[in-house]
């Protein structure tokens, strides 16, 4: 029916008027139906919503029935609706499949009957199958049979012999029908296919094949193909090849052999050294009804190559020796073996880049690992000694094994230091306790072997005067002064600083350390010429008719420092004339520039420094208060032009002629009365400094006396000479450089006594 068809009236089959049934709304709830029924709410009508396919509802089933529940509100009712769905004939017969294939053996007898397909409807009734027809042939026909649920089925029937070779290939067709109005029809192609009656055995090409097989063949690989044939034809034809019962299951997992074709395949790895041959028993089964087999033994030999690596077995080994064993020492003992054959089994041993060992065979395939050489732990603590095996396959397998063998230390290595001698500047007047130097030494050996102590030792056996001087760090070898060093009294100091194992024997070794004081501009110049006391000017006397250049006086200073901090040089400060005199710089000669006039000063002051060449430099002061005198003083006064006497002022020249005789008369008194004062005080200064008082240089050990009255000489205006001064109270001071250039001496000559001694006059504060 299509949807929209009315199939009946609720509202009149529950008896309610069309009035009421608006007002108590008339509905479907529930139900299976209510997907394809539906009600007019208005009228009543129960009609198809949507078009019923009653096989899809309710497949083969004989009764198909939609079930609905009907509600009317106010008040609540409901109503069960059942509605059943009547089939009609709107399917035909069909097969599963359009073409059905049959073998039949031609050995089969009349009368035999074999199942057909089967025609499925999914109407029911009379609509569903009912009968079956086949098409006219001569060798066959169908049995209808009609079971108790009233279905039908149909089975082939063999009319007569059959005769494959007559026509081996029967194409029928087979068509069903139901009994609907009208009646509906589907059909299937057969085909009969006439197989051939096995009577003949499959028989191999050969009874035995041998083959030979490498043991390196890959798994997978095909090495042989059995091959069997049947005279018989279609399945009886048709081959199986499998393996016979007598065959092992060991060969039976090490080979695969395909059943169709007859292909031998290796299965799993082969091993000559697990079995050197396998014999296999195949047959050919054909896939006839009563099949029939043939059969054949395969003998599959292996043959060997050279899959197997050397193996090596160590039966001792030393995993450390002393470093002074002799040569010849074993240290591993070990076996080599492969388990291949022939060639493939004879293996060749060697070590690998280690001359230090080598090997000994002690029987068949047994080594020794012995020491080749002496050892030294300091060149290599440790080897990893490889030995190789190569057998004489082709192509060679190789292996290898590593032997670690660690060297053990012996105290055969002495302390060395990095240079034969060490000299170590250093400056004066350093803070007692400093680090001077480190002198460190080197031991190749481990441990207590290696581990060095270091000391001073005196290079010349004196009273160990060194240890109040310096200290050394035993552990570390840092060596620190003790005191404050003076250049002036000491230049250099020299010992050995021993460096000593503490191994079992104990080793030790040596170096010279000289130590080198660095001078430094400590030491102020001392004014030895003009000498002056203490906090004194210096007076001296020029004649009034000095020409240019005339040498007024020479000042002379001494520097106890060395090299650069003694060179001294001259400079003037002051000067009342500046036009008037001239100072050498280098010699502290004071000469006139021109010669004097009467109109210059009869006074003129000069301030004259000695500076040292250090840094910073230090220097000194002398201040010289010369005066003018005419020519006849000058000659009375140079008989001791060293005498330093307070002399009354000169006379004017023009008064001295106007006074005449009186004047000189008490002039020539004063000087006749001068000179014999100092004549007898000479010579008492002579009786009591009979000897001679030197000082000692700090830069050498020679002592020097000179004469008395030497004759001031320079050889080098830049560096140390001999210089002399001579007072006028008879005091010498001489400082003379050494002949190699090392030191110089400072003497002092028939002492005054109120002047006191050389140290005292060095000590003596300078006018600055």
């Amino acid at each position: 029916m299509q949807e929209g068809t009315v199939i009946g009236n609720i509202a009149s089959d529950i008896g309610l008027d069309t009035e009421n049934l608006s007002k108590r709304r008339l509905g479907i709830a529930l139900g299976n139906g209510k997907y394809f029924l539906d009600v007019n709410k208005i009228t009543g009508h129960l009609f198809i919503k949507k078009k019923i396919d009653r096989e899809n509802i309710c497949s083969f089933k004989d009764e198909c029935i939609l079930n609905l529940e009907a509600l009317l509100e106010s008040p609540l009712q409901m109503f069960s609706i059942e509605v059943e769905i009547l089939d009609v004939n709107d399917n035909s017969p069909r097969f599963p499949f359009s073409v059905s294939f049959i073998n039949i053996s031609e050995a089969k007898v009349k009368d035999e009957s074999f199942l057909l397909v089967k025609a499925v409807d999914p109407d029911v009734g009379n609509n569903s199958v009912c009968n079956y027809k086949l098409s006219e042939n001569v060798f066959f026909d169908i049995n209808v049979q009609i079971w108790k649920d009233d279905s039908v089925s149909a089975d082939l029937l063999i009319k007569q012999t059959l005769d494959r070779e007559e026509q081996a290939v029967h194409n029928l067709i087979l068509t069903a029908l139901d009994c609907g109005k009208p009646p509906l029809s589907g059909s299937i192609n057969i085909t009969v296919t006439i197989l051939d009656d096995n009577d003949n055995a499959p028989k191999f090409e050969r009874q035995v094949y041998q083959v030979e097989v490498s043991e390196k063949t890959s798994v997978g690989i095909t090495f042989i193909t059995v091959n069997a044939t049947d005279a018989d034809e279609g399945a009886n034809a048709e081959l199986l090849y499998s393996f016979n019962p007598h065959t092992s299951e060991e060969s039976q997992i090490k080979f695969r052999l395909n059943s169709r074709t007859g292909e031998l395949s290796v299965n799993e790895k082969l091993d000559f050294e697990e079995s050197h041959q396998y014999v296999l028993f195949v047959q050919a089964k054909d896939n006839g009804p009563n099949p029939l087999t043939g059969h054949c033994k395969v003998i599959i030999k292996i043959i060997d190559s050279n899959d197997n690596q050397p193996e090596i077995i160590v039966a001792s080994s030393q995993s450390s020796v002393f470093e002074d064993v002799p040569m010849g020492t074993v240290i591993a003992l070990f076996s080599v073996t492969d388990l291949d054959s022939g060639n493939n089994g004879k293996v060749n041993c060697h070590i690998s880049g280690s001359d230090e060992f080598k090997l000994q065979q002690t029987m068949d395939n047994v080594y020794a690992l012995v020491t080749a050489e002496l050892l030294d732990r300091e060149r290599k603590s440790r080897f990893n000694i490889t030995i190789v095996v190569k057998d004489e396959g082709t192509p060679p397998l190789t292996n290898n094994k590593t032997i670690s063998l660690n060297i053990l230390d012996v105290n055969d290595n002495t302390p060395s230091f990095s240079y034969s001698s060490y000299e170590i500047p250093i400056p004066e007047n350093n803070i007692p306790g400093s680090l001077l130097c480190s002198i460190t030494a080197n031991d190749p050996d481990a441990d207590l072997n290696g581990d060095l102590k270091y000391s001073i030792e005196e290079k010349n056996d004196s009273n160990n005067t060194l240890t109040k001087c310096f200290s050394i760090n035993r552990d570390t070898g840092n060596i620190y002064s003790v005191q404050s060093f003076d250049y002036e009294k000491q230049t250099f100091y020299t010992f050995y600083v021993v460096a000593k194992d503490s191994g079992t024997p104990r080793l030790s070794s040596s170096v010279t350390v000289k130590i080198n004081v660095l001078d430094e501009n400590d030491n102020t110049p001392v004014i030895v010429s003009p000498w002056r006391p203490h906090g004194s000017i210096v007076s001296d006397v020029i004649p009034s008719t000095a020409e240019e250049g005339y040498l007024v006086t020479k000042v002379i200073a001494i520097d106890e420092d060395s090299i650069q901090n003694s060179r001294i040089t001259y400079h003037l400060l002051q000067v009342t004339d500046q036009t008037l005199f001239s100072l050498n710089q280098y010699t502290g000669e004071l000469r006139t520039r021109r010669r004097i006039g009467l109109r210059d000063s009869s006074k003129q002051r000069i301030v004259i420094q000695a500076r040292d060449n250090g840094s910073p430099s230090l220097s000194s002061t002398v201040t010289i208060l010369i005066s003018k005198s005419d020519t006849e003083v000058k000659s009375l006064l140079t008989v001791n032009d060293n005498l330093e006497t307070d002399y009354v002022s000169s006379l004017n020249m023009f008064l001295m002629v106007g006074l005449a005789s009186v004047s000189f008369l008490l002039i020539l008194t004063i000087v006749i009365c001068a000179a014999l004062k100092c004549q007898h005080n000479s010579s008492e200064d002579t009786e009591k400094t009979a000897h001679r008082i030197s000082c000692y240089s700090q830069r050498d050990s020679m002592i020097s006396d000179l004469p008395a009255h030497s004759t001031l000489y320079s050889s080098d205006a830049y560096w140390h000479s001999v210089l002399l001064a001579e007072s006028r109270k008879g005091k010498m001071l001489v400082r003379q450089s050494m002949p190699n250039g090392t030191g110089f001496i400072v003497s002092s000559l028939e002492s005054h006594p109120e002047q006191g001694t050389i140290s005292q006059l060095a000590e003596t504060p300078i006018q600055v």
